[in-house]
């Protein structure tokens, strides 16, 4: 059982660490106002790109019928903690996607790495860090690839966060021609001028870096939030155990002034019986 001296500390300690979390918690709120109007803003936005980015997709693969493709798969997380368990789905599903399918992967941060390697695919991808040097380098080269795949956390609610797939097109149009045969004839969806791989090189571009850049936003909202609510469980987990200690300390304060009470009374008796 604990003295009173270190209960006493204790109280200080759980005070203290309670108050650290609410730091955190504050930052974490201002940070999750700042990013959430822009995000919901352009969300339909991003959803019409998405589409476009789509449909383009396909008439660029009736077009042109490439000899060879490259295809990326990202996973989101983040090189700190504070979050719980709301990278586990979004890591799992990334892991199975994984083992069964054939593409260059990346992870960003070192959680989402974690996650993979308790899955046995340790060395399957190239880890980047969460830095924005790091990202910038990293939306870059993907715009080398056809398909890329980014499997993220999206903010649903302040208690929800949705494990999610947002499919990029990167690279539509081959840099070099002998990778690719003309499909004339094609019934396309979209008029092009002056073609249909001019058109695709810029738009496509566009589309990559706007949807890279949405999504790291509603992933940075997701983590917020779940560092929110992982901290607001810390918070209650931290109140009950500053409760019961209080409670601890109470009996043994009560305990104490008890035995002196009784050594008092006896000290009483014991002089009025001479």
């Amino acid at each position: 059982m604990m003295t009173l001296i270190q209960l006493t500390r204790k109280i200080g300690d759980i005070r203290g660490f309670s108050a650290l979390l609410e730091t955190y918690e504050d930052l974490a709120a201002k940070k999750m106002q700042k990013i959430r109007g822009e995000i919901f803003s352009f969300r339909e936005y991003a959803k019409a790109l998405t589409q476009i980015s789509e449909e383009l997709e396909v008439d660029v693969t009736m077009v042109i019928r490439r000899h060879e493709k490259k295809k990326a798969v990202v996973l989101i997380s983040s090189d700190k903690g504070l979050y719980g368990n709301a990278f586990e789905e979004v890591g799992d599903r990334f892991a199975d996607y994984l083992a069964g399918g054939a593409a260059e992967a990346f992870v960003v941060g070192s959680l989402g790495a974690r996650i993979l390697d308790r899955h046995g695919l340790s060395g399957r991808y190239t880890l980047i860090s969460s830095d924005n040097d790091a990202l910038t380098g990293l939306w870059g080269n993907l715009g080398g690839y056809q398909e890329v795949d980014v499997f993220y956390l999206r903010y649903e609610n302040l208690a929800m966060q949705a494990a999610d797939v947002q499919h990029l097109s990167g690279d539509l149009v081959p840099k070099e021609e002998e990778k690719y045969e003309i499909e004339k004839g094609a019934r396309l969806k979209y008029l092009y001028e002056p073609s249909v791989s001019g058109v695709a090189d810029v738009f496509s571009k566009e589309i990559l870096s706007f949807l890279a850049e949405q999504t790291m936003k509603e992933s940075d909202l997701s983590k917020y939030a779940a560092r929110l609510m992982y901290l607001d469980n810390c918070l209650q987990k931290n109140s009950k155990n500053l409760s019961e200690t209080m409670r601890q300390k109470f009996v043994l304060t009560k305990r104490r002034a008890n035995k002196r009470q009784n050594a008092r009374i006896i000290n009483y008796l014991a002089g009025a019986g001479r």
